[in-house]
This record gives C-alpha cells, structure tokens and sequence, in this order.
C-alpha cells in the first residue's frame, strides 16, 4: 500500500491509472503531486495524437510535437494549407516525426484540398520529410495525403520505399486526390503493379485514373489478403482509359467478399456522363457519392437500381442551384429513379440530395419504402415541390404535416435542412465548393484502428 502519500504509489501503477484518463483529465491528474506530474509524459501514455494547427494553439502545440512527436506511434495533423504559418508548423512536425522510429500512421487532414506553398515550405520539401517518416520508421502501417493533388505526384517515390521496407506492415494506403481543375489535369505516373507487393494492405483509396483489370486482379489473387474498402475518386474520363471489366470486378468481388467499394464523382461531368461505361454489374458498390457535376445520369440511377440492390448503402448527391432554384432532372420512366432506389436497394440507411427539384410525394414515398431503416434523410426545404389544390407547383415545405409523415414513416422527428444548413457553394457559383465534401473524403481515409481511447488530441 502506498500509505497516505500518493507520490509513494509505484510508478508501473501510477502510469497504469493515467493510461485509462482523457487527455483532460490526464492533465489534471499530473496536478496530484510532482511524482504523479513527472509521469506525465511517458510514452505508454502518448500513442496518439491529433495536432489541431491553429495560431491561439501555437505553443502547445510546439511543446508537445517537440516532446510527444519522438515517440507517438499514430499522428493526424489538421491545418489550414492556405495559411503560411499553420504549413510551417505543419512541416516542423514533420520533420519531428521523421527522426521518430516508432511512428506508424500518417494522416494528413488539410482543411483544403490544395495547398498554397511558400518559399520555404514549397511541396518538395514537404514531400521529402514524408519520405523521411517513411524510411526511418521500423513498421509503417497507413498512409494518408488529404487529397493532396500536389503530394501525388510523389507517390512513385513513396511507393518504392514502402513496398521495399513496410511490405507486410501497411494496412491503409490513401493516395486518391481532389483535383483543381477536374477536365484538365495531368495524369501522375503509378504503377499499379507495386500494390503486388504488400501483403496486409485492407484500405485504399485511389483515383479512377490508376484503376485497371491489373489493379483488380492483383487484388483478386487467393494469396492476398482480402481488401476491406476500396474508395474511387472518379475527376476526368479520358477516351484512352482503360476500360475496367464486369469479369475482373467479379474476380475481385469475389476474393474480396465483405469490401465496401466507394465511388466519388468530385467537380466530375464526364465521370457522370460516362456512368454507364464505368458501373459494372458486379461491382460491390456501398457508397455513391457525387460533388458539383451540373448533372444527373437517371439512366445510370436506374441501372444502380438493379446492380446494387444487396449492397449499396448510402447515396449523396450535392449540387449548386441555379439563379437560387433547384434544377430540374429528366424522368423518363413512371416512377422517380430515387423512388425506386429506396424500393430496391434493401440495405439503404443514407440519402442526401441537395441542389435539385424533388417532389414532396416522392420524399414521402422514399419514407415510407425505407421506413426505420432510413437513418439519414437529408433533404433542403428549398427543393422540395408540392401541388396545391388549384394544381399550382410551389416550392418550399408545406408545412408541418408533411413533416410529421416523414417523421411517422422513419421512426424520428423529421425536419427538411434550411438554407442556412447548406454549403455556400449550392447558392453561389463563386464560393469554395469543398465544404461541402472535404470533410466526407478524409473520413474515408481516417486510421481504422482497434484502439478507442485517444489521450493526445490538442483542440
């Protein structure tokens, strides 16, 4: 027994106590006595850490990258890549990190996809410290780049390195990017064949760009590991795109039984125009997404429909309004394609459809099809039509019992979202459309670790 005195308490059992507290209450905890706040920084205690990079959070966040940075196994950085400051510090933590042998998991989280580079910090020299986590790290086991358009064109590098050292280490490879110009950019050089080489790689994300019949066939093959979700960014279609097989996305499907396939159409008319070439029948489709592409391919709503009636899960369709009004989409068949969407697909929890006209009868009946199961219905008032008695379309709720069936049908109170609730981007062609969608993408590319308890994020 220690007595009295909790300095006398023996340090296996004092740290022991602080591995199950909050960061928060970790550090009241070092408060008890100076024993207890020597302890306070031992390495057990400090396996994760997310640097939220803000200028009121400079000092700490210095203090603790300088001391926890040699040591933590798991780092995510949040940082605004358009402020000079917060990608200086953003780049000194990198560079902490590279002299840190234990470190595991890299996420970058820019709170913008594109990055202002300066004199100092230009995207070479960020590249390098990558490079300089990779290689000194003893086992490596996720990478992620935020999207970064710029750091992909480093990933030939990278991918030597971490197929060469961190081949039966890596489980999160996320190299799928948002571009800045989606009908007009350059293709970076990847070789899809150095995937071959890992053998515990379960998450990826990746641009349509490099996706191929040998990307699913590497994939497919009995001594691989079975991948767990596969998320396709999907920008410009080129016409000399290889065309991706029915054949090999059954092989792949079929070695890769519980994957979850994500498809996102980001700034993307020609990826929606294309839909027909791009969806194959036995592809495991989960979540289809799609950003600001000034279109909707109903034939292909259709055909997802009938393809992805066992698996798909989640649709969300944002899109900016004209002159303030919804736009209107062709209906060439008797029914919504959404409507019978939520009637076929089984397993659909998630729908969210901003920036088009949608008639208050079809998000009854999308309600009522989907019922309890509907965890998620994300519709904004402003674009939901209904018919008065004279046979006159108005645009706007029509009132609480409309909104009290909605409620009845998904089992919770219902409410359609407001203007205020929208991205800027839906009103104005001028605003930063990736509110709407940045943080849905790097949620994708997030760490699925086993670990639940995080004693080292800084807010």
């Amino acid at each position: 027994m220690a007595g009295h005195s909790w300095a006398l308490m023996p340090s296996v059992l004092i740290v022991e106590i602080l591995s199950y507290l909050s960061l928060k209450d970790m550090l009241n905890a070092s408060s008890v006595c100076k024993t207890w706040r020597s302890y306070l920084f031992q390495a057990k205690l400090w396996t994760r850490m997310t640097f939220f990079l803000r200028r009121n959070r400079r000092q700490k966040n210095k203090f603790l990258a300088d001391v926890c940075g040699r040591f933590i196994r798991e780092c995510a950085i949040n940082f605004d890549p358009h402020d000079g400051d917060e990608l200086r510090e953003c780049f000194h933590l990198l560079h902490v990190l590279s002299e840190n042998r234990n470190i595991q998991v890299l996420q970058l989280h820019p709170r913008s996809c594109h990055t202002e580079w300066t004199d100092f910090v230009t995207s070479d020299r960020f590249a390098c410290k990558i490079e300089s986590i990779i290689q000194s790290s003893r086992k490596f086991k996720h990478l992620s780049l935020g999207c970064s358009e710029e750091l992909l064109a480093h990933c030939e590098k990278w991918m030597d390195i971490l197929s060469r050292l961190h081949y039966n280490s890596l489980e999160s490879l996320h190299l799928a990017t948002v571009k800045e110009d989606s009908e007009n950019y350059g293709i970076v050089d990847l070789d899809v064949n150095k995937f071959q080489a890992f053998t515990c790689l379960k998450h990826i994300s990746i641009d349509y760009d490099h996706l191929n019949n040998r990307f699913l066939q590497i994939f497919s093959d009995s001594c691989s590991k079975p991948i767990e979700t596969l998320n396709i960014h999907i920008h410009g279609v080129g016409p000399d795109h290889e065309k991706v097989t029915n054949a090999s996305w059954r092989l792949f499907s079929s070695h890769n039984k519980n994957v979850e396939v994500t498809i996102n159409l980001i700034h993307s008319y020609t990826g929606v125009s294309n839909l027909l070439d791009i969806l194959k029948p036995s592809i495991p489709l989960t979540h289809f997404r799609q950003f600001f592409c000034s279109n909707i391919n109903v034939a292909a709503l259709g055909l997802m429909s009938s393809y992805y009636s066992q698996t798909l899960t989640s649709v969300h369709i944002v899109d900016g309004m004209e002159d303030g009004l919804p736009v209107m989409y062709e209906v060439t068949a008797n029914e919504d394609p959404f409507v019978m969407m939520a009637w076929r697909c089984m397993k659909l929890t998630h729908f969210t459809f901003i920036g088009y006209h949608i008639a208050e009868e079809d998000v009854i009946a999308i309600a009522r099809l989907r019922g309890k199961l509907l965890k998620q219905l994300h519709i904004p008032t402003t674009c939901i039509s209904w018919t008065d008695f004279d046979g006159i379309e108005h645009m706007g709720n029509n009132g609480n019992e409309f909104d009290t069936m909605i409620s009845d049908s998904v089992g919770y109170r219902w409410k359609p979202l407001r203007d205020h609730q929208l991205p800027d981007a839906v009103f104005d062609d001028w605003a930063d459309a990736e509110q709407a969608y940045n943080e849905i993408l790097l949620h994708d590319q997030r760490y699925k670790s086993a670990l639940k308890v995080d004693n080292g994020t800084t807010q």
